[in-house]
């Protein structure tokens, strides 16, 4: 029996953030209060009480339950790059992996949105924003790793800035994941997006990167 009761209030705790992605994408962080997530889960405001002390925890624990795109990218890197790594093609695919991560899993693309357009980060919230900041960061850094070792190797000009490189193309990713929580993406936007990461390849490397397809 104990174990039944263990097992259903973890339902009944997936179900109401489950609901809260809802509300929170709909109505907003700010403007969606526990009873309105309860009232949508078909449940008591006791309940939600019995899982979560408050809204930030909510939001929180929601937060918790997905992998950032940005985090996702960074630790297939850590895991796939090796000494006979191409670069160039490291930096094309590590710079795609936390946008296919956007368009291929609904709940990383809710909990994104709400993060980024629907959340006003007070004070009890503020360490979610601190671990998407954290990854971005660590993101940039891959890149700047990336540009030096192709440096290294003699694959990139070693006059490259590659901090200036890094803030680039970080800031390039960051806007396409922006982008792709606006509304829908069709296959001409993921087009758009590849064509996109060429064109910065091709233009910071300008006469470096010798194996870019044509855009």
């Amino acid at each position: 029996m104990a174990r039944r009761t263990k097992e259903e209030a973890a339902i009944t705790r997936e179900h109401l953030l489950d609901t809260a992605e809802v509300v929170f994408l709909r109505e907003g962080v700010a403007r969606t209060s526990l009873q309105r997530i309860a009232d949508e889960a078909g449940l008591t405001r006791g309940a939600i009480y019995w899982h979560f002390k408050d809204k930030a925890e909510v939001f929180n624990a929601m937060m918790e339950r997905v992998r950032l795109p940005c985090e996702e990218a960074h630790e297939a890197q850590a895991q796939s790059f090796t000494q006979e790594t191409d670069p160039v093609a490291a930096l094309r695919d590590f710079a795609w992996v936390p946008i296919a991560r956007m368009l291929d899993d609904a709940r990383t693309r809710r909990v994104f949105t709400i993060a980024i357009h629907c959340t006003e980060y007070s004070d009890e919230m503020r360490p979610a924003l601190e671990r998407h900041l954290a990854a971005m960061e660590d993101f940039r850094a891959r890149i700047e790793r990336l540009v030096a070792a192709g440096q290294a190797r003699g694959v990139f000009d070693a006059g490259l800035d590659v901090r200036a490189v890094s803030i680039g193309f970080m800031a390039l990713i960051d806007g396409l994941l922006t982008r792709a929580t606006l509304g829908p993406v069709g296959a001409e936007d993921v087009e758009g997006y590849r064509g996109g990461i060429e064109v910065f390849l091709r233009g910071v490397g300008r006469n470096f990167f010798t194996d870019l397809p044509e855009v």
